[in-house]
C-alpha cells in the first residue's frame, strides 16, 4: 500500500508542472495551476492587509496640487516584517477619467498579480486583470467592462507602465505637481 502512495504522490508532483506548462486560454484560464497559485498569493496578501499585519506607507497630495493627466494623486506601500513589498497601489486621472491599480508581490517582491479599476465621466466603469508568472511575463490578461459604454482605456493589453516592478522606487519617485 504504501508503494502505491509512494507512485501516486510522485506522479502529481510530475503532473504539477506539466499542468502549469499547459496554455492558458479561455477556457481554462480561471481553474489553471499559475492563475490558482496566484490567486492563492491575492487572497494572502489581503488576508495580511486587512489584519494590519504589513506596514503601511502612504504619500498623497494637497487637492489645490494640478497633476497633469494621469500623474498619481496617491500612493500606497505595504511592507511585510522583512521589508518586502508585497503591495503597492496608486491612481490619478484626468477631468474626465480616473485610473486605480493594486499590484501584488510574492514572497519575493515579484510583480505576480495588477488589478486595475478605471471610469470615466461617461459612465464607464470597467476592471482590468493581469497575471503574471514569476519571471514576469504576462500570462493572462482579461477586462471586464462593469457599466457605460466604453472609453479609450486599453482593451487587450495595460500599458507597460502601470505593471511596476520596482514600486520602493515608483513610491519615492518625486511627484511632478508636488514637490515630491
Amino acid at each position: 500500500m504504501r508503494a502505491k502512495l509512494g507512485v501516486a504522490a510522485g506522479l502529481t508532483v510530475l503532473a504539477a508542472p506539466l499542468a502549469m506548462a499547459e496554455p492558458i486560454t479561455a477556457m481554462n484560464w480561471q481553474r489553471h495551476l499559475a492563475i490558482v497559485e496566484i490567486r492563492a498569493i491575492y487572497r494572502e496578501i489581503k488576508q495580511v492587509e486587512g489584519a494590519g499585519l504589513l506596514r503601511k506607507l502612504e504619500k498623497q497630495w494637497p487637492e489645490n496640487c494640478e497633476p497633469r493627466s494621469y500623474e498619481d494623486t496617491e500612493r500606497v506601500l505595504y511592507l511585510d516584517a522583512r521589508g518586502v513589498v508585497r503591495s503597492y497601489h496608486f491612481g490619478g486621472g484626468s477631468e474626465d477619467s480616473a485610473v486605480r491599480r493594486a499590484l501584488y508581490y510574492d514572497r519575493d517582491g515579484r510583480l505576480r498579480f495588477v488589478l486595475i479599476r478605471a471610469g470615466a465621466v461617461n459612465g464607464t466603469s470597467l476592471e482590468h486583470r493581469v497575471y503574471l508568472s514569476k519571471t514576469g511575463r504576462r500570462l493572462w490578461e482579461v477586462q471586464t467592462l462593469l457599466e457605460g459604454p466604453g472609453y479609450t482605456f486599453p482593451s487587450r493589453q495595460w500599458w507597460e507602465e502601470d505593471l511596476v516592478r520596482d514600486p520602493r522606487r515608483a513610491f519615492d519617485k518625486k511627484a511632478r505637481c508636488a514637490g515630491g
